[in-house]
């Protein structure tokens, strides 16, 4: 192979290994799933205006590569700027070059320069490297694969480690899942019973194998007396993993709902997987409201106490009313007591009281010290802007039953002045995401003045229901560019609301 193959071999190699830095973010972004890589290369490059045109000529390129080198050079140029928009520098949040990313990254350069050896030494010159280049997010989600299992492995000495650490603890334990509300049922719960307890509550994003480990591992200590943990998932077992060595005392289930139905395909998949947080429990608190939650509750009362718990009907175990920023709580039709708080703690105070009556507590002793009950950082709460607007902040991972308490709260408002929306809608809805956006648009074009979409993810079925609506809507790349013209325009008694924010591995 000539000086000139040599060299073009060696700029696709590199060419696919600063990539790396891109595709590394999906990976740690998507919880470092494989497959995922690839599947949000062609989502860019399906919905980014332009980039399949540039991905064919990538393809073009690589095919007249095979009779020039120059064009393999322009090749691995070309990849690193594709797909376009997905960028080198992350903007939402930083990247953490944790010891598991900086082994992944590891195996995906082995497996890159593997490639190049032996593409010169099976005498295909530097066709093999081409193809890599080309296709490098595959092998990225190929090096996932490979140290999927040795992850797992290398961490469990963590999960022993908070194993052996609860199994001291003399306290209840309290697991929560659901597809909504989690968070804020888990600080709602920790709050109210912190008023007389000291209890453990693992951090807002810390739901998983590790988190929880983590967390466990790094803060329980013996002076604890309740221990209230939040557990998400994205596939069958993972729950039931996390409850075999966690033991929760009392479930928690927030409700079903289609957030992540792109990963589990339907709403019933969705219940299986959150329900496997019973299994191992002696009392279940339920959302009464939910159908699905209802019915599957059935097969839980022979063995299992059920609570369930209502924020529409007085026949539930408990019910939650709510009127003018206070929350009547009711037992079994009988009234309690009250406490304040925004309208979106309603569910979350209901099913704090299923927990007390299940930890046999006096429920009015806890709620009494309690003078106004404090929401979730970035749901829905309301503040103040630089040009004196007021600012619905719901960007936390927005979902179908999210945005309608969202848009409700903005139709409260009454002002002579505009409403704004600013959204990217809402994602990992799968087949049903074009439907569920185009709804929330429809819903919130009855409501707002204007709105701004963000981002390429949902522009379609967003801007259509606005201008099905007659509802004059902006668009832009990315959330910075949006509130910049937002700010030029908005006036002090305007208000706004931003539902979700998108990570910039999205387009």
């Amino acid at each position: 192979m000539n000086i000139l193959y040599t060299i073009v071999l060696i700029l696709l190699t590199l060419s696919s290994c600063v990539n790396s830095l891109r595709w590394g973010r999906i990976a740690q972004r998507e919880h470092y799933i494989p497959g995922y890589v690839t599947k949000f290369y062609f989502r860019w490059v399906r919905l980014v205006p332009f980039n399949n045109l540039y991905y064919l000529t990538s393809i073009i390129l690589a095919f007249l590569s095979l009779w020039t080198p120059y064009t393999a050079i322009g090749l691995a140029i070309i990849n690193l700027f594709l797909p376009r928009g997905l960028l080198f520098k992350d903007r939402s949040s930083k990247v953490e070059f944790t010891e598991r990313l900086k082994r992944l990254n590891i195996v995906y350069y082995i497996l890159i320069i593997s490639i190049s050896v032996i593409s010169i030494n099976s005498g295909f010159g530097y066709f093999l490297a081409l193809i890599a280049n080309l296709f490098s997010h595959y092998v990225f989600d190929q090096a996932l694969r490979i140290t999927k299992g040795y992850e797992k492995n290398k961490s469990q000495i963590y999960v022993d480690e908070a194993e052996k650490k609860l199994s001291t603890f003399n306290g209840p334990i309290i697991a929560i899942t659901g597809s909504y509300s989690k968070t804020t049922t888990k600080n709602t719960i920790s709050q109210v019973i912190s008023t007389k307890s000291n209890v453990f509550a693992t951090p807002e994003s810390f739901n998983n194998r590790l988190g929880i480990s983590k967390s466990i591992n790094e803060d329980l200590n013996s002076s604890h007396e309740i221990a209230v943990l939040e557990m998400g998932t994205y596939g069958f077992g993972e729950i039931r993993e996390m409850c075999a060595w966690v033991k929760p005392h009392i479930s928690v289930i927030t409700g079903i709902a289609p957030v992540h139905l792109e990963r589990m395909k339907s709403l019933e998949n969705i219940l299986d997987a959150k329900s496997e947080i019973v299994d191992l429990t002696g009392t279940v608190i339920i959302n009464g409201d939910d159908e699905l939650l209802l019915n599957q509750a059935r097969l839980w009362t022979a063995q299992k106490m059920v609570i369930d718990c209502s924020v529409t009907s007085k026949n539930a175990a408990v019910f939650v009313d709510y009127e003018n920023s206070l929350h009547s709580i009711y037992i079994s039709g009988k009234f309690i007591t009250s406490v304040k708080g925004s309208k979106i703690l309603q569910l979350s105070i209901a099913l704090t009281v299923g927990v007390l009556i299940a930890l046999e507590m006096d429920i009015i002793e806890y709620f009494q010290k309690i003078e106004n009950l404090e929401k979730t950082y970035h749901r829905q709460n309301v503040l103040k802007g630089n040009m004196g607007q007021t600012i619905i902040d719901n960007s936390f991972n927005s979902n179908p039953i999210s945005n309608l308490a969202s848009l409700e709260l903005l139709h409260s408002y009454e002002t002579n002045g505009k409403k704004y929306l600013i959204t990217p809608g809402m994602v990992e809805l799968g087949s049903e995401q074009f439907t569920y956006n185009y709804e929330f648009a429809f819903n919130a074009s009855e409501i707002i003045d204007e709105a701004l979409v963000v981002g390429f993810t949902n522009k379609t079925s967003l801007t259509l229901a606005f201008e099905d609506n007659n509802v004059p809507v902006k668009f832009f790349k990315n959330r910075d560019l949006a509130v910049s013209y937002l700010n030029s325009v908005v006036k002090d008694n305007d208000v706004v609301l931003f539902e979700n924010d998108l990570p910039d591995h999205h387009p």
